[in-house]
């Protein structure tokens, strides 16, 4: 019954495309998270330039409102042909993304019409190493996924180019929890653990 639930969630949360994959073949963990693929760019947010694909692992909570793992889920975009990306690049394919999402996914569950001027992104440097770069980011979008009341999303994307394959990596990990909850320990750990997946 659960899983039911969840497969009817996620498909109004246009997280179903046509043709997606049930096999990983990116975003390995966390392995008892709900799995999902789509081809990019999303048919939400058809207006964004990368082509690859995306996959995205849901906690077990991440459609109840009042649990600790709303909204909390890990996503990782490869962007094919593309052999680097900016701050302000991945600022602006969040805002795309976010918008399209918001405003769809509102409107097919019949919610309230969202007001996605009210999206906003802000992003800084965490780190940079000689094979990465993390960058914190602070998300306020709306939760879509629930009753489409504003969600401020603590996230990070770590970004890691695949310069044999010309591709470019964004793993991004996100909750609307603090960072010192232990939610935050099972993100961590997927950020620490991913690496570009042979092809």
């Amino acid at each position: 019954m659960k899983k039911i639930f969840l497969s009817s969630t996620v498909a109004a949360c246009l997280f179903f495309a046509a043709g997606a994959q049930t096999k990983p073949s990116i975003l390995f963990t966390p392995a008892d998270w709900q799995f999902e693929q789509f081809p990019l760019p999303p048919v939400f947010a058809p207006t964004i330039k990368y082509k690859g694909i995306e996959e995205l692992r849901f906690s077990p909570d991440m459609f109840k409102k009042e649990a600790t793992g709303y909204f909390t889920y890990v996503f990782v975009a490869r962007l094919d042909s593309t052999r680097n990306i900016s701050q302000a690049e991945i600022k602006n394919y969040l805002l795309t993304y976010f918008k399209g999402l918001c405003s769809k996914t509102a409107a097919d569950r019949k919610l309230h019409p969202v007001d996605t001027a009210a999206i906003s992104v802000s992003i800084e440097r965490k780190k940079t190493t000689a094979k990465e770069k993390v960058d914190n980011i602070l998300l306020h979008a709306f939760g879509v996924f629930a009753d489409g009341a504003p969600v401020t999303l603590n996230m990070e994307v770590k970004v890691v180019e695949d310069v044999a394959g010309q591709s470019v990596y964004l793993l991004f990990i996100a909750s609307p929890q603090p960072k010192t909850d232990s939610v935050w320990q099972e993100l961590y750990q997927v950020q620490k653990e991913f690496v570009i997946p042979a092809r």
